[in-house]
């Protein structure tokens, strides 16, 4: 371990001194524009090449960061060809979520760094492989997860870990989204490839943003499924057992007809609500039982924000410690799979970690 440490400290006073992360990409599909869009802000990072097995996408978003397109030199069909060519510091992993475990662990034990997309990986299994070679390698794996960077779901955790409305006891959450409709027909609605539906898929962000907050260790899920005749599941339920007494509810809606999502974490002197970019603080009146103050939170009351891409290039060149790890995502796959067991026997199951 001290071997590992001291080559990424080595490592990092290198990329500091040449300013630069080369980053290359595995997967180049839609989201790959919020990736590009975030790094173009980020002087460190320096994109280099893209591999997909489309290559007419993965020759299109290099045009798209302003790379020379070359095959075999920044465009690749097969992204382990893409290791083996290119000089990279770190990958960007962008695929279906069944390839993350694989790609994760082989550019891990190629010496780069990964930020991978949600959900890490499918299987608990697998999220405790990542772990064990990352502490192996020594490298950074990161989830994006961007909930944690926004400055609406940093106030409210801000709040809750001072305590200023007493004790967390109850979290609910929501997210709705014309997702059933918008991936008909692709990969994320092949089992095979996504490793899951709507909860797996959009709902991990969702799972995510509550966990960070519950900050304790779930023990017991209960949930209700439904497929809604697509070949994966949509619409979830899921309640959440906290080892510390606090429960929370999960509810994801893929066959809703847009997106919308909100939150409520409830305190003992008070409740912190977050809606469409708002977030609303109720206070406890202490002369009124069934009474409460209620304001919205202005922008300047809230800390910086920030994104997983900048965030991650950070914590490569060791200017932070990761706020996304990968013993946080094994949560949150943990659940998920404790969900998918839970409906299919129709009772509560423990979470295995």
């Amino acid at each position: 371990m001290e071997a590992h440490e001291s080559s990424l400290k080595r490592e990092r006073r290198w990329m500091l001194m040449s300013r630069k992360v080369r980053l290359g990409f595995i997967g180049a599909g839609s989201i790959t524009g919020m990736h590009l869009r975030n790094l173009r802000e980020v002087k460190e990072a320096k994109i280099v090449a893209f591999s997909d097995p489309n290559i007419d996408s993965a020759k299109r978003w290099a045009e798209e960061s302003g790379l020379a397109v070359k095959e075999g030199k920044t465009v690749f069909a097969d992204w382990r060809e893409m290791l083996d060519r290119v000089d990279l510091d770190a990958v960007i992993v962008l695929s279906p979520h069944s390839f993350h475990c694989e790609q994760i662990v082989t550019a891990l034990e190629r010496g780069l760094h990964v930020l991978t997309e949600k959900p890490m990986v499918v299987k608990v299994s697998e999220a405790k492989k990542v772990i064990e070679t990352m502490r192996k390698t020594g490298k950074v794996v990161m989830v994006s997860y961007q909930r944690r960077f926004m400055p609406q779901f940093r106030f409210i955790r801000e709040q809750i870990v001072k305590g200023n409305l007493g004790e967390l006891k109850f979290i609910e959450a929501f997210v709705g989204q014309g997702w059933q409709r918008g991936t008909a027909g692709t990969w994320r609605q092949d089992p095979k490839l996504s490793g899951g539906g709507f909860l797996m898929d959009t709902g991990s962000h969702i799972v995510d943003i509550t966990l960070w907050m519950a900050q304790a260790k779930p023990v017991q899920v209960t949930a209700t499924i439904t497929n809604n005749g697509a070949p994966v599941e949509i619409n979830d339920i899921v309640g959440i057992q906290f080892a510390d007494g606090k429960i929370a509810s999960v509810v994801t809606v893929g066959s809703a007809i847009s997106f919308f999502e909100h939150h409520t974490f409830v305190c003992e002197e008070g409740v912190l609500r977050y809606e469409y970019g708002k977030v609303i603080v109720g206070k406890r009146l202490p002369d009124k039982p069934w009474g409460a103050e209620w304001k919205e939170v202005e922008q300047s009351e809230m800390p910086p924000g920030s994104n997983p891409n900048r965030h991650f290039i950070d914590v490569v060149l060791g200017r932070a410690e990761n706020e996304s790890p990968p013993e946080d995502a094994l949560k949150v796959i943990a659940v998920t799979e404790a969900a998918y067991k839970s409906a299919k026997l129709g009772q509560a199951v423990k979470v295995r970690l």
